[in-house]
């Protein structure tokens, strides 16, 4: 997932909320930030449960998931919390303060330390399986010259997104400073 797609999608939403009345956009925008919070607190606790089988698109469409609702909370800080301060937007501030506690605690200090350490033990083995395909420097077969071939797309899939889950971390530890 390209985390411009989140931008994008960002933009639609706040054309959305100003094409429409406020109460309404205010309504199910509130709503669309619920269920994005409610699937990020399902993926990231069933990646915690499984962070040591966790695929890569697993992992990937976690981050997606935590970006995703991050912008969404900038984004509805930014346009609500000068609304008066209605039973509404204050329920939303409120729920905007857990999920952030939510990220911080479970997904930041958690799962995202998982992963890291997950990736890297999966390119230091993935390294030496290669390393040990390539000291037989005999003849191979069809079938060995394939089976290192995979073994190379699989080393570049993880470094790729270590890379990914890098820049994630990058941003949190520039979050912090400031």
């Amino acid at each position: 997932m390209n985390i411009s797609l989140i931008y994008i999608y960002l933009i639609h939403v706040k054309k959305y909320f100003m094409s429409t009345n406020n109460h309404s956009s205010f309504n199910e925008t509130t709503d669309l930030f619920n269920s994005e919070s409610n699937k990020l607190q399902d993926d990231v606790s069933q990646a915690l449960k499984n962070s040591e089988k966790l695929s890569i698109s697993e992992i990937i469409n976690v981050y997606y998931q935590v970006i995703n609702v991050i912008s969404l909370t900038k984004f509805l800080r930014q346009n609500f919390e000068g609304i008066k301060n209605t039973e509404e937007s204050k329920s939303l501030l409120i729920r905007i303060q857990e999920i952030e506690k939510y990220i911080d605690e479970d997904f930041n200090r958690n799962l995202h330390l998982l992963i890291m350490l997950k990736l890297k033990k999966s390119i230091e083995n993935s390294m030496k399986k290669l390393k040990d395909m390539t000291t037989n420097q005999s003849e191979k077969t069809k079938e060995e010259i394939e089976n290192q071939a995979k073994a190379y797309k699989k080393l570049r899939q993880i470094m790729s997104t270590k890379e990914f889950v890098d820049q994630y971390n990058h941003g949190l530890d520039n979050t912090l400073e400031n």
